[in-house]
C-alpha cells in the first residue's frame, strides 16, 4: 500500500482538477489554472499561505505525442515551473535559476516517445505519461498584479489533447480500498514504474498491485478482507508515525528557535517517506532547497513561544536573508486547532522582504525587525511587523535560490530576542 498510495493521492488530485468542475483547482488538459490574488488574513486555503508567489497549476497527457511548454521572457523576474510525474516525484525543474529570464519552448516528451519533437530549446523526458506542472511566480505587491498576471498568461501549454475516451476511467473515492487497488493499477498501466521496481511489482502482484494483470475483483476474498482490515490502520498510524518522526527529526534540528526545512532532490526508494510526504500534499509538492529554503520560527532564543503580546526584535546581520531571487520573512497567527493565518493589521503589512520600501538599516547595514503588537515609533515604524496583541505567532523565513552558505546545515538564522518590559 505504501508504494502505490502516491498513484492514487496523484490521480486523486488529477481527477479534481479536470473533472470537478467547481474545485479549486479546477482547468482543463493542457491549460494553466492561475491564482490572481495575493492572500489576505481572510484567506484560509492552506495554511501560512505565500505573499511572495502566484501558483499556477495544470496537467499533460504526453502519452501518444509531445506537448511544448512556451515561457515568456519575464524581464528579470522569478519564476519556476516543477514538473511532477505520476509517482509524485518532481523530475524536472523550468525556471529562472536553471534557464534565466528569456522567452523559451520546453518540448515535454513521454517516456515511451521515440517519433518526431517539436521545435524547441530544451527537450525533456517524462518518466510518466501523466504529468502535473506547478508554476510560480514572483509578485512584489498589489501595484505589481497587472505585470505579475501578464506574465502568468505569457506560460502557453501547446499540444493536441488526447480524447475524453483516453482519460482514466476509474474515479478515486476516499476510504474505498477496493477503488484504491483499481485506481492504482490503471495509473500503472498509464505509468509503467522504471524497470527497477519491476520486481517489486512482481511482488506486490499477490496482494492486487501489479498493473494491467492485477484488480480487485481477481484478488481472493482472503485478500480482500486484509486490505479492508489493514489499509485504513495502515493509513493512519503508518503514515502518521513517519510524518511524527520527521517532525520529532526536525525538532531535534531547531536552533536559535529556527526550524530549517530543506526538502530532498528525491525519496529515491524511501517509499515511506513518499507515502507519508503524498499524504500531506505540501511536502511533496515542494521545491528542493537549492530553489527554496524555508525556517520556521515559533520560539524565541530562549525556547519560549512567541506572541502573548510580548515584544521581540529580529536581526538579520547582512540586511537580509541570503538568497538570488528574493527572501522574506511572514508572520502568521496562531488561531483555532493551531492553525496559521495572516494577521491583520492597520499597516496591512504581512511579512518584512526584500521588496519593502522604507526599511531602515543600521549603519553595519544589519536590518533590524521589531515584532510587537504596538507601534514602535517613528524612528522604528520602517521595519515594525505587527504581532498580535493575544495569541502566539509563526514566523516563516523563506530564500529563494538560497546562497551556498544557506544550504549548509550549519548557517543558522539569528535569534528571535524577547525585548524585557520597560
Amino acid at each position: 500500500m505504501l508504494y502505490a498510495y502516491p498513484y492514487q493521492e496523484f490521480m486523486k488530485m488529477r481527477h479534481e482538477a479536470l473533472e470537478v468542475k467547481d474545485s479549486a483547482t479546477a482547468t482543463t488538459l493542457n491549460h494553466f489554472r492561475h491564482a490572481r490574488h495575493l492572500a489576505t488574513p481572510q484567506d484560509r486555503w492552506a495554511n501560512a499561505p505565500i505573499r511572495d508567489t502566484f501558483y499556477s497549476t495544470g496537467w499533460l497527457d504526453v502519452g501518444h505525442a509531445p506537448v511544448v511548454l512556451s515561457v515568456p521572457e519575464t524581464q528579470g523576474r522569478y519564476y519556476v515551473v516543477a514538473m511532477i510525474g505520476a509517482d509524485l516525484n518532481t523530475f524536472a525543474y523550468v525556471g529562472s535559476r536553471l534557464g534565466g529570464t528569456s522567452a523559451r519552448k520546453i518540448a515535454v516528451v513521454g517516456p515511451q516517445w521515440n517519433g518526431a519533437v517539436p521545435q524547441a530549446d530544451q527537450i525533456v523526458r517524462a518518466p510518466t505519461r501523466d504529468v502535473y506542472l506547478n508554476l510560480r511566480v514572483l509578485v512584489r505587491d498589489e501595484a505589481d498584479l497587472p505585470a505579475a498576471h501578464a506574465v502568468q498568461d505569457g506560460f502557453q501549454i501547446q499540444g493536441a489533447s488526447p480524447q475524453a475516451q483516453d482519460g482514466p476511467r476509474i474515479l478515486p473515492r476516499p476510504q474505498d480500498w477496493g477503488r484504491f487497488v483499481d485506481v492504482v493499477n490503471e495509473s500503472l498501466v498509464r505509468n509503467p514504474p522504471p524497470g527497477s521496481e519491476q520486481t517489486l511489482l512482481q511482488r506486490f502482484a499477490q496482494v492486487g498491485i501489479c498493473g494491467q494483470s492485477c484488480s480487485w475483483d481477481r484478488l481472493p476474498p482472503a485478500v480482500q478482507q486484509r486490505w479492508l482490515a489493514l489499509a485504513p490502520e495502515i493509513e493512519k498510524t503508518e503514515l502518521k508515525s513517519r510524518l511524527n518522526a520527521e517532525r520529532k527529526s526536525a525538532a531535534s534540528q531547531r536552533r536559535n528557535g529556527w526550524l530549517p526545512y530543506r526538502l530532498p532532490d528525491g525519496f529515491g526508494t524511501d517509499y515511506l517517506t513518499r507515502a507519508a510526504s503524498a499524504a500531506m500534499a505540501g511536502g511533496i509538492l515542494g521545491l528542493e532547497a537549492a530553489e527554496a529554503t524555508y525556517f520556521f520560527g515559533s520560539v524565541d532564543g530562549n525556547n519560549q513561544a512567541l506572541g502573548n503580546g510580548n515584544r521581540y526584535r529580529l536581526r538579520l546581520p547582512q540586511g537580509r536573508l541570503p538568497a538570488d531571487a528574493f527572501w522574506s520573512i511572514a508572520l502568521y497567527e496562531f488561531v483555532e486547532n493551531g492553525r496559521q493565518f495572516l494577521l491583520d493589521n492597520p499597516l496591512h503589512r504581512y511579512a518584512i522582504t526584500d521588496r519593502t520600501p522604507g526599511l531602515t538599516f543600521n549603519a553595519d547595514g544589519s536590518l533590524e525587525i521589531w515584532l510587537q503588537p504596538q507601534d514602535p515609533g517613528a524612528d522604528k515604524r520602517a521595519n515594525w511587523l505587527p504581532t498580535p496583541a493575544k495569541n502566539r505567532f509563526l514566523l516563516v523565513a523563506r530564500a529563494y535560490q538560497p546562497w551556498p552558505e544557506m544550504l549548509d546545515p550549519s548557517w543558522v538564522m539569528e535569534p528571535v530576542e524577547l525585548i524585557q518590559p520597560d
